[in-house]
């Protein structure tokens, strides 16, 4: 791992060593063979025949030279002399140490193919191989050099793009994919022009100097085209507002939770990716994507100065832009920095994938980006895997599967880039600002051209993908379709059905409300007269058969007791009832039912109204049951892994006890709204639910709301699943 007191400069020179490396030099040179030279002391190997040659210890891996003697005549500084050698001195004037260019190509050729070998490895297994202890000084002369050397790379690199003339403002974004951005000649116009994904990763977190203190090595990387500047990111900072938050206090949260809220305060509280949604049926989508959010922000302490980075991709992995989320979470901003750009460099009619794609959707149409992005006809869409943990009505607009023009694309590219860049994190994290991004753009840089020397071959295999399912699903489908009688024009009719009647679900009409209102009403007016009733027949009117005579002072004062407990009862059902028939003459206004035509229990409308009660009470309790169940399900699932602490297991298992109560209350209700329909639905026992192991064992849910199996729309589901 790199550490962080790693400092050095670029080509145009290094910087100074800390105390704790000046201390070790001199130890060093205090032994009776010292490793370290200065200039000024050295005695040339060989003969001299200019007195401006000199001799240098070096590093040299291939041939394990110990120095090195380097040619110079008096025009020539002694850090160009050595490069003219073959060498990288590890500082630009007098330099005590140099590394062979053929070293630092190896260990940049082994950074490229594995990003997390580090330079105190490399250093490590050279001293090995020179039969010498590690010193710091070595690892440090060797970073300072790689400095140097990606430095040289990168200039010659820009000489070779401007002779080429590919130097100009973002071209790589617009030729780096060729699958993406050339078209054939009579190519025939696509549904979009170009799918590209974005997303946040928060694994190449970046650590704050400790303490305060400023660290050495001052420099600023701007020399990557794939990095956004702060400056740009910042400015639609202020385009999405914070929705406040709800937080529900616990008396009961630990401690070191507590203490990560407050480690918390130095974060950015900007908005989110979904606060600029208003959409009611999105509410689900938001919420899970919060409470997501929420639980990662747990871990973002204020020892992290960047908290993350925000990419994004073309559908075929060709990374387009990066940007550092700095002190924050995965906020609006980033997200519409990368939606700004791609309005400003791509072609109009393109689709952005985004994990929360669809909220996302209404904060772009509700930001200054909102007309253009219309106005050049762009949409925003879900990944294909993050899309199942969304609504259904959600997904039948925004997912990859639903949307025409997308094909079998699951735009899940960002996930796989994630996972392999992870590998950056241990020589990153502890690294300094500038050698973290030059780190970073290098492993991109290479990433691109793995992608570019494997895209012929995933097209080729894409290709033929395509060919086969077109041959094999073509004639299944058209199968189906004549065995049911049906057409494709069928197909997008029940597509329509279904979003409609999901648009729906879960909601109920006016009329139904009411009549179910009032019918409840109803009952109660009756009962409580029923009771009124029974509680005025309690005054006697005559003396009963079985009376007893008492004393008289006794007498008086039970029969006072009693009377008033009566008379008091009497009152009070007397008001409720009053309050009752007025709430009951209220909403018979509002449902045009004339004086007079109050519904009675053997009218059509109260029979129709009670079994719609019954049925509406049944799916309830089947829907909470069948939410505990799948709790219960995955808990049972995760309590076995193998990976799972003892905390966690104990916090599993407590959950469960209170969850089996839970299952336990939730089987009684449903069983009581079961035997209340007509016919009677089947009931459930206890001791078989407690022991489910799996969904397919709740046979019950195929009683699900709606009627879907007797809609039309279900024939497209039972077609796809052909």
């Amino acid at each position: 791992m790199e550490d962080t007191d790693m400092v050095s400069g670029d080509i145009g020179g290094w910087m100074d060593d800390d105390d704790g490396n000046a201390l070790e030099i001199a130890e060093a040179n205090s032994t009776s063979t010292p490793l370290v030279i200065n200039v000024a002391d050295l005695v040339p190997f060989g003969h001299n025949t200019h007195g401006w040659d000199f001799g240098i210890e070096v590093f040299d891996i291939y041939d394990l030279s110990r120095s090195a003697l380097i040619p110079r005549d008096s025009d020539t500084e002694a850090s160009v002399a050595l490069v003219h050698a073959g060498y990288l001195g590890n500082t630009p004037e007098q330099p005590s140490f140099a590394i062979s260019l053929h070293t630092l190509e190896l260990l940049f050729t082994i950074r490229l193919y594995k990003a997390s070998f580090s330079i105190e490895a490399f250093t490590r297994v050279l001293c090995y191989t020179y039969s010498l202890p590690y010193r710091r000084f070595y690892r440090t002369a060797i970073s300072n050099s790689f400095d140097v050397y990606l430095n040289i790379r990168r200039c010659v690199d820009k000489r070779v793009q401007q002779a080429l003339g590919h130097d100009t403002p973002n071209y790589r974004v617009l030729n780096s994919c060729p699958a993406c951005c050339y078209k054939l000649e009579d190519e025939p116009e696509l549904t979009f022009s170009r799918m590209w994904v974005c997303d946040g990763n928060n694994s190449l977190r970046h650590m704050a100097p400790l303490g305060g203190r400023r660290t050495g090595d001052t420099r600023i990387f701007h020399e990557s085209n794939y990095f956004l500047s702060a400056e740009y990111v910042d400015c639609f900072a202020d385009e999405v507002k914070p929705k406040p938050e709800h937080h529900k206090s616990n008396e009961n949260d630990d401690d070191d939770e507590n203490d990560e809220d407050q480690d918390n305060d130095g974060l950015e509280n900007g908005g989110d990716p979904t606060d600029g949604s208003a959409d009611a049926s999105l509410s689900s989508c938001t919420k899970n994507w919060k409470a997501a959010s929420a639980d990662s922000k747990k871990r973002m302490w204020n020892v992290f100065v960047e908290t993350g980075l925000f990419a994004s991709a073309c559908r075929h992995g060709f990374i387009l832009w990066l940007a550092d989320m700095i002190r924050s979470g995965e906020l609006a901003k980033y997200g519409l920095a990368m939606v700004a750009k791609s309005l400003e460099v791509l072609d109009d009619g393109w689709v952005m994938a985004y994990d929360i794609g669809c909220s996302f959707s209404s904060t772009i149409n509700s930001s200054s980006l909102g007309p253009c992005f219309n106005e050049r006809k762009c949409r925003t869409c879900v990944n294909a895997f993050h899309g199942y943990s969304h609504n259904f009505l959600c997904q039948l607009f925004f997912h990859p599967l639903n949307i025409a023009g997308m094909g079998l694309e699951d735009l899940e590219t960002l996930e796989r880039v994630f996972s392999s860049s992870n590998q950056l994190v241990p020589i990153t994290r502890y690294a300094t600002a500038y050698r973290r991004r030059v780190l970073i753009d290098l492993y991109f840089r290479q990433w691109d051209d793995e992608k570019y020397q494997n895209l012929a071959n995933m097209l080729h295999n894409n290709y033929l993908q395509a060919l086969e399912i077109i041959e094999t699903d073509s004639r299944d489908l058209n199968e189906g379709l004549m065995a049911l009688g049906l057409t494709t024009e069928d197909l997008e009719r029940y597509y329509a059905d279904e979003a409609q009647h999901f648009k729906n679900l879960g909601t109920e009409s006016d009329e139904d409300l009411h009549a179910i209102a009032y019918v409840q009403l109803l009952q109660q007016y009756r009962e409580i007269s029923k009771q009124y009733e029974n509680m005025s027949s309690q005054f006697r009117t005559q003396t009963p058969a079985d009376y007893r005579a008492l004393l008289p002072s006794d007498s008086y004062n039970t029969n006072l007791s009693i009377t008033r407990k009566t008379e008091t009862n009497r009152r009070y059902l007397s008001e409720k009832r009053d309050q009752i028939h007025f709430e009951l003459v209220q909403l018979e206004c509002s449902m045009n039912i004339a004086e007079g035509e109050r519904w009675r229990p053997t009218d059509t409308a109260y029979i129709k109204t009670l079994e719609y009660m019954n049925t509406r009470e049944y799916r309830q309790a089947l829907e909470h049951l069948h939410k505990l169940v799948i709790q219960r399900l995955y808990e049972l699932h995760r309590v076995n892994l193998s990976q799972t602490g003892y905390k966690m297991r104990t916090h599993i298992a407590n959950a469960l006890q209170k969850r089996s109560k839970a299952i336990r209350r939730a089987v009684n209700r449903y069983n009581k709204a079961a035997m209340s329909l007509n016919p009677q639905q089947l009931t459930l026992d206890w001791t078989k639910v407690s022991h489910f192991s799996f969904l397919d064992q709740f046979n019950i849910l195929q009683d699900t709301r709606h009627s879907v199996l007797v809609r039309r729309s279900y024939l497209r589901h039972m077609l796809s699943s052909t």
